[in-house]
Order: C-alpha cells, then structure tokens, then sequence
C-alpha cells in the first residue's frame, strides 16, 4: 500500500493534480478578474434559478415614476412640490420615511428673489427697521428651503440620504467634526465603535475622498442621515453593499441602517474592527453579516418591483388606500426612466436604485441574509484540496468511460449542494474554482491517460517494428480491426532459417565472439524479413522463425517470404566475403518456407504469452530448413507454397518427402531465384526435371547420362549427384516392387 501510494505522488498524474490545485488555490486567494467575472455570473445564475421570493410588508417604496413626472413636471422636482408630497405622505401614517434624494444646492424661486432685491434696495436707501424686518418675514416665507425643512421636521422622523465621493478609495486627512459639524456627525455615524486591536488609520474598511450632504437647514431639519453610495462590481452588477465607510476619521453609517435604527426606537448602531477589517455590524440585538471590508451581501428578491411600490401621483394626489403605507418603513426615489437612478443587479438590468435600497431594508428586518462561511477563504481552500484529493484517488481507478461519469456526478453534486446551501440555508460557496479544478484535474488526469495509452501505442509500435515491417505496423495502426489477437485459423506463410554447423563453431569461440557473430548474422537477416513484410516469431538460438501474413492479413505473403529467403541467402554470400577480409569463417544457412493453415494467436498461459503460430505446417517448415543438410541446398519450399506463387520464380522440384510425423509425402522444390532463368539455367532445370522424371519412373539407365549431362553445366550439385548416386545403387540393386520415389526422413 506504502509502496503503491508512494508511486502514485511520484506519477504525473499527482503531479497534475498538485499543480492544478495551487493554481487554483492562488486564483481563489488572488481573484484575478477574468475569474471573478464567471464566478459573478455563476452567482448571479444562482438568483436566476431560485427565482422571486415574497417580500416583507414592513417597507414600501413611495416612486417618483414616470406617471408622476407626467402629473407634477420635469425632475428635479421644486422644493414646493416636494413639501406638498411629503405633507401627504406624512399624513398616510409611516413609522420612519427615508429620501433617496439629496438636496444639496439652494433653490430661490422669482418671488423669494423678488423680496430679496426688493429687502436689499431699500437697505440701502435707509428704509424704517419695521419695513425691513416685513420684508425679511416675507422673504422666510419664499423660502422653499425653509418650507421643505418646516414639513421635514414634522411628524414620522425622515432620515435623510447623502453620498461620498470617490467612494472605495483611502480617506483624505480630514477631520469630519471641523467639515461638517458634531449634529450632522452624530445623526449619519455608528454610535458604538469598537476597535479591538488597531488604530482607525488601519482599518481595512471603504473610504472616501469627499462628502456630497444636504443644505445644513435642511440636514438639521432631518431626524437622521446616511449615505446611500453603492459599489458595483467589475461587471457593473451591484451584489454588495458597504454597511460603514470611514471618512474623516469617523465611520459612517448607510441610510438603511439609520432608517431601521430610528424605526426601532433609535435602536444604536455598532461595528466592531481589528486589524483584519470588519469584525461585526449590529442593529441593537441584531447581528449584521459583513465580510472584513464591511460589505454585506444583498439577497435580491426579484426583478424590480418585488418591493410594494406606490406612485408619488397617487400620495399627492389622495387616491393612495388609507392603510397602503401606515405604520410602514416608507423609502422615496426615483424610479422613471429618464432620470437614470438605475442599477445593473442578478435579475435585471434596469433595477431601480431606490428598490435597491429597500431590498437592503427588507433584508436587515427579516435577517433574510446571504452569508460566506466563517473563515470563508480557509473554508473553500480546504474544500479545493479535499476535492483535488478525491480525484485523485478516484479518477485514475477508473476507466475512461467511468472517469467521465464520475466527474459528472460530482460537478452536479457540488453544483446541486451548493445551490441548495444558497436558497434554503442562504449561504454562498464559490462555484468558479472548484469547478475549474474538478474540469482540469479530470482533463490532467485523461490527458495523462491518453498520453501513457500514446506511450504505450508508441512502444508496442516500436517493439512491433522490431519484428514487422514499419509499413505493415502503420496498416494494422490504420486498421486494427484485422488484428484478431487471442487464437484463430488462418492460412500464412511460415518461415525457417538456421545456421549450418554453428554447434561445432560455435565450440571454437568464445562468447563475446559467439555473440557478436550471432549479432552480425541475425541483425541483417532480421532487416531483410521485416523490410519484406514479416514478423519475427522468435530467436532460437542461430535459428529465426517469422510469420508472413499474420498479424496482418497479406494476400501475397508466400511472395514476401519467397522474396526474403532468396535476399538472405544473397545477403549472406555478400557477408562472407565481408568477413573472409576479416578471417572469420564463412556461414552457410538453410531456408525451410512453407504456406497453410495455422493456428496463431497470443499462447501461453495467464502470466506469460507471445503471439506465434502452431500447427503441422509450421512443423513442416522447420522439416524443410533441415532438409537443405541432405540434398546440399540452400532454400526449400513445400509445393503449396510453390502453387501460391503462382508463377515469377524459378524453382527445382526436388523431391517427394515423408518427413517425421507425416504419412503422406510431401513434394518440396528448392527456390533459385525470382524472374525467369538464364539459358544456362534454364538447361540445367530442363535436364535435371527430365532425369528425375525418368528416375521415378524406375527408368534408372535412362536418367543417369541425363543427370550427368546437367552436372556438367552446375559440377558438384548436390542435389543432382544424389540422385545419380541413388540411380546407380538401384540399377545395380532394383528395388522392390511397390517400390516409391518417396524419400523417408526419421530425423528432424
């Protein structure tokens, strides 16, 4: 187990897999933005799939729409106008309302104008104080930023928006109680700030390079105030929400927080700090879950009109049912198209930024929070690992087909566990990196596969083109379907080759020289077969066994094994003059061929097995090579080999021979070459076919002149001289009566 397990770490394949699993363990810590952009979207998918969920009916968005631009006029709307709103909606009864507007420039109507220049111009003149002071009392009346503050001071407590500048980079060296005053501090700010180990200058928190707020009679006029600054992401999406930004030193407080804080009885706001950022937000009792730059996730109901929204037509005009907004959180904003208060979000591309921060609300009464897990980058580094380490073990166990499935089941696994964490426990896993590891660690590992397969394809190619010809290894890659390995009948070519006397030699030397003459002896013969299409069965000892025509089906394989035992005999010739230079001895081989039905196939036993050919004609062959010794030839064929060529050889027919463990004989030629003969050989064959012709005729003084006639033109053929010998003894000596020109042989 130690062992295999110490193999595997050492295997490419762990070595993919750690490789993979840091890549993506740095991407996760780093977050670079092309990963972060699929990871948004895969979030954002998440919403989709949920769908809408109900709302809360404690918050309630009062729209500045297009039916009210229509009604009341072009944005921004007058002072007046909006005093007007305001006092009929004060009187529908809300518990808090919250403005999703700044009024941050003065506004001076033509008659308050009037009244002043008027005021100013009798100054001047030395007109009576009590003229004066009527006309300054006139002049307060003009005032549509006095009016707007008078209705703001009344009834439900209004908290009112502004927004920072700059927002997400550091704090300029400001000091916010010298900009802009202790009341506007204490009304927008957190009223508990804990730092538990750090300075405020090290906060890891948002920050600002300036403060955009409300004209100062009109702030002092509200009951609170909060920014109302989102961030989108990279995207453009808005999917968080900074809970404090630090400006000035002071941290500041977003409008809903305030909102729901003077909804709850001036609930106090508290955010705890330390030197990794955020620690925690409360809202009295509650607790509100933010990352460590004070971010809070928003758990978005639904395309834009999840939140209860009313028209500001119908508020200013009456027609609002008398329970629509009592007793309700009541944010006002702009919703019309034309003012572009609008915010890219999960749903919808067209989200209007007052829903936005109503969902915010909603989310903060109901607790309905999206969450990260505690130590949420440690949390998914270790799912990343576990994940890399199952794998690891798994995949390469499997089968190719089995591996896929496997990947497959636990992509929908993790992608169904985490979907399901994100709509029933509202907690978010990142879905991006570990899918990216499980995709590649699958793709290392079957590449891996492919690879060693390509290895091993590569190997056996090159162990078969040991024994086969290239060309013939690149047709069976092109068409293993003719490779039917495990056993089967099919008739081929088979192929003996030995060399003469090498016992003896082999006496006379030592081994590294016995091993270099096998080498330059087997490494050329073993050229020539392979080139010729063959493969090389075996070496046994100075002997080669090749097969023509299996593993690969060759029509013409008694051709190529014709072909090969001629150019080793001539290659030989061409050797030994070679090495008669060098005063080494001459070798002389024996050439069996012969062609039938075999039985090849992969035979052994379970452990061990080679591809090779039995039968009787393989038998047959090895007969023939050791037939060469007796008739003095060099290459002997059986006559079904000699059928199949079918003509483009020249051949000798030799003899009929009953070899050892046959019954029948079996008529054997010798093969002289390829072509057609020369004259000079041609004679000889007409005269050697006709003596033998007479010879098995039992015409015995007949065939002796012939067989002598063509002695005179090959002197000292074996073959010929055996059989004038054998016509002589059995002229002298007549055989019997059944007697047959069959040759016994009861040696191999």
């Amino acid at each position: 187990m130690i062992h295999r397990l110490a193999a595997f770490v050492k295997s490419p394949i762990a070595r993919w897999i750690v490789g993979v699993t840091l890549v993506m363990c740095a991407l996760l810590i780093w977050r670079p933005t092309f990963c972060e952009f699929f990871e948004l979207k895969l979030y954002d998918l998440k919403f989709r799939f949920r769908g809408p969920i109900p709302a809360g009916q404690q918050v309630a968005i009062v729209a500045i729409d297009d039916d009210s631009l229509k009604t009341v006029g072009r944005w921004p709307w007058s002072r007046e106008n909006m005093a007007r709103m305001l006092t009929r909606l004060k009187q529908a009864g809300p518990r808090v309302i919250a403005l999703d507007i700044i009024f941050a420039e003065k506004e001076q109507t033509a008659s308050y104008q009037a009244i002043k220049n008027l005021s100013d111009g009798l100054a001047r003149r030395g007109v009576s104080p009590e003229i004066l002071k009527i006309l300054e009392v006139e002049k307060n009346r003009a005032d549509v930023d006095r009016l707007l503050a008078k209705v703001l001071k009344q009834g439900p407590p209004t908290i009112l928006g502004f927004f920072f500048r700059s927002l997400g980079g550091k704090t300029r060296g400001v000091e916010a109680d010298k900009l802009m005053g202790a009341s506007f501090l204490q009304a927008s700010t957190y009223n508990v700030v804990r730092l538990l180990d750090t300075k405020p200058s090290q906060v890891q928190l948002v920050g600002a390079a300036g403060i955009e707020r409300n004209l100062p009679e009109i702030t002092e006029a509200g009951a609170g105030d909060g920014y109302f600054n989102m961030i989108p992401d990279p995207d453009g999406t808005v999917r968080w929400f900074p809970m404090a930004v630090m400006y000035g030193g002071e941290f500041f407080a977003p409008m809903a927080l305030v909102t729901l804080s003077h909804a709850a009885e001036r609930a106090p706001m508290a955010i705890t700090l330390s030197r990794w950022g955020v620690d925690e937000v409360r809202l009295g009792p509650h607790t509100v879950p933010v990352d460590r730059y004070g971010r809070m996730l928003i758990n978005y109901l639904g395309p834009e009109g999840s939140i209860p929204t009313y028209s500001a037509t119908g508020v200013m005009n009456g027609t609002l049912p008398p329970e629509a907004l009592k007793d309700k959180i009541v944010i006002v904003g702009a919703t019309a198209v034309g003012i572009y208060d609008l915010r890219v979000t999960p749903f919808s591309g067209t989200f209007p930024g007052v829903e936005v921060q109503a969902t915010i609300m909603d989310n903060l009464l109901r607790g309905n929070f999206i969450r990260t897990p505690p130590f949420g980058l440690i949390f998914m580094l270790l799912v990343l690992v576990a994940l890399a380490v199952m794998l690891g073990i798994v995949l390469p166990r499997f089968s190719a087909a089995w591996a896929f499935i496997f990947t497959l089941i636990i992509i929908e696994a993790y992608v169904g566990f985490n979907y399901y964490l994100f709509t029933r426990q509202g907690l978010q896993l990142e879905l991006f990196y570990p899918l990216g590891l499980i995709v590649l660690v699958y793709l290392g590992v079957t590449m891996q596969r492919f690879l060693a397969e390509e290895r091993e394809r590569e190997r056996i190619r090159k162990t078969f083109e040991s024994y086969v010809a290239p060309a013939v290894v690149q047709e069976m890659l092109k068409h293993p379907e003719q490779l039917r390995l495990g056993g089967e009948r099919r008739e081929i070519t088979v192929l003996f080759t030995d060399i003469r006397g090498f016992t003896t030699m082999s006496e006379n030397l030592n081994p590294e020289a016995l091993v270099k003459l096998l080498h330059d002896f087997l490494n050329p013969m073993s050229n020539i077969i392979i080139n010729q299409g063959g493969t090389i069965d075996k070496y046994m000892g100075d002997a080669i066994m090749a097969l023509f025509g299996a593993p690969l089906v060759q029509p013409d394989h008694p051709r190529l094994a014709c072909r090969a035992a001629l150019e080793m005999v001539g290659s030989l010739a061409a050797l030994n003059q070679t090495w008669a230079e060098q005063g080494r001895p001459p070798l002389k081989v024996g050439v069996g061929v012969n062609t039938g039905p075999v039985a090849v196939g992969n035979m052994g036993s379970d452990r061990l097995f080679d591809y090779t050919a039995i039968g009787d004609n393989v038998n047959l062959a090895s007969r023939l090579e050791g037939l060469n010794k007796y008739y003095g030839t060099s290459i002997l064929i059986s006559d079904t080999t000699a059928k199949a060529l079918e003509g483009g050889f020249i051949l000798r027919d030799v003899d009929l021979v009953r070899v050892k463990g046959k019954v029948q004989g079996v008529r054997i030629h010798e093969l002289l070459g390829e072509g057609e003969p020369d004259p000079e050989l041609a004679r000889f064959l007409e005269l050697h076919h006709r003596a033998l012709s007479l010879y098995r005729e039992k015409r015995f003084p007949e065939c002796q002149p012939v067989f002598a006639q063509a002695l005179e033109i090959h002197p000292g053929d074996a073959t010929c001289q055996h059989y004038l010998t054998l016509a002589q003894k059995h002229h002298e000596t007549p055989p019997a009566r059944d007697w047959e020109a069959v040759t016994v042989m009861e040696g191999k």
